[in-house]
């Protein structure tokens, strides 16, 4: 199950009525589209809210991060097909914003993983080879400044291959 809701978005004292999600629109909505089209008609695959049955998620790897949507997306589609994955109106949730440098690093992570996972399905190893440190430049006290940042979206293991899960969650 994966929520959605209205994302206004707080500007100073005030509440415009959309805004929120900026890095769904800009980052997670163009990748879907272009690698994983079936997933296109998600209205907030971002959300940050979502639940789903043990018998799946114990299956599935997990990244850590901010990938960890995108990449339970993906991996909920490639294992259990499209109709496994239902969609819950949640009304009107109102998140802090973040700068946009902040954005940066999670789209970052989340192009870490759709790379993964269309390379996998290709036969490549596209994110191996891809360069994992983001450059972000910076203005302190007038001066541009180019910030190096290492940023890595690790692949955790599905919990049923965890032998110590596999002993205390056997049926």
């Amino acid at each position: 199950m994966k929520a959605f809701y209205q994302r206004p978005l707080r500007v100073g004292g005030e509440l415009q009525a959309t805004g929120g999600g900026r890095v769904t629109e800009l980052a997670a909505r163009p990748i879907l589209n272009l690698f994983f089209p079936e997933l296109s008609g998600l209205v907030q695959p971002l959300s940050g809210e979502q639940g789903g049955r043990r018998a799946l998620l114990e299956q599935l790897p997990f990244f850590t991060g901010y990938g960890v949507e995108t990449g339970l997306l993906i991996d909920t589609l490639q294992r259990a097909g499209l109709d496994a994955i239902a969609q819950v109106d949640m009304k009107q949730r109102i998140h802090r914003n973040q700068s946009l440098l902040a954005l940066s690093k999670m789209s970052f992570e989340i192009l870490q993983v759709a790379l993964r996972r269309v390379g996998e399905a290709h036969g490549e190893r596209l994110w191996e080879e891809a360069n994992s440190s983001l450059k972000l430049i910076t203005s302190q006290e007038g001066r541009l400044h180019l910030e190096l940042h290492d940023i890595g979206a690790n692949e955790r293991p599905p919990m049923a291959t965890v032998a110590s899960y596999r002993v205390t969650h056997s049926r």
